[in-house]
């Protein structure tokens, strides 16, 4: 299912909140457990702005001692190429990489923090840049999706630890750099 409502996801804290829940149900007492910088009047309030724009969702219920405890989930991010194309989508969608990847590395900053010492053999941290065909990018891209599409089906199990990988690719900006006649480099759009 798409994520159809940048305005709600592109806030930090819901950002947060939107990563945490992915793939995992956790309640509100978990989600505080996890972001302690959040006061818990204002978890409440972006966990239920998140469920009416339909981000997260209540996965499953329990009672505790006659009062109802809910687990969260996020739906699948992907993104609505629609909305992206509305009126002020494209610096819409730009805010949401900007805040998707700064809530990514914030993440891996406070496990490395929570750790003491970094475990480089559960870290990977690279950028990667090389030369390739549209073809040869997607044959990339696809092979790498459905190797982690493969991991993601994988039940919990003694020895495995829950794991992200987050992965970025685009052009990069040089490749908007071209000479013009006369020695001259400008930037196509």
């Amino acid at each position: 299912m798409p994520v159809r409502n940048f305005d709600v996801v592109n806030h930090p804290i819901r950002m947060r909140i939107f990563q945490l829940l992915h793939n995992v149900h956790l309640s509100i007492n978990q989600l505080a457990g996890l972001l302690p910088d959040v006061p818990r009047p204002s978890l409440y309030r972006h966990v239920r702005k998140l469920v009416e724009a339909g981000v997260i969702y209540v996965a499953a219920v329990r009672m505790v001692h006659g009062i109802e405890e809910r687990f969260y989930t996020s739906v699948e991010g992907l993104i609505d190429l629609e909305e992206v194309y509305q009126p002020g989508g494209l610096e819409k969608f730009a805010e949401h990489v900007r805040i998707y990847g700064s809530v990514v590395a914030q993440d891996l900053a406070r496990y490395v923090h929570a750790c003491g010492t970094p475990d480089l053999a559960n870290i990977a941290a690279r950028d990667h840049v090389f030369y390739a065909t549209e073809e040869e990018f997607v044959r990339v891209r696809e092979t790498i999706y459905e190797m982690l599409r493969a991991l993601e089906q994988q039940p919990p199990a003694p020895g495995r630890t829950q794991r992200r990988m987050v992965v970025m690719a685009h052009p990069l900006l040089t490749s908007l750099v071209k000479d013009e006649p006369g020695g001259n480099r400008v930037i196509e759009h």
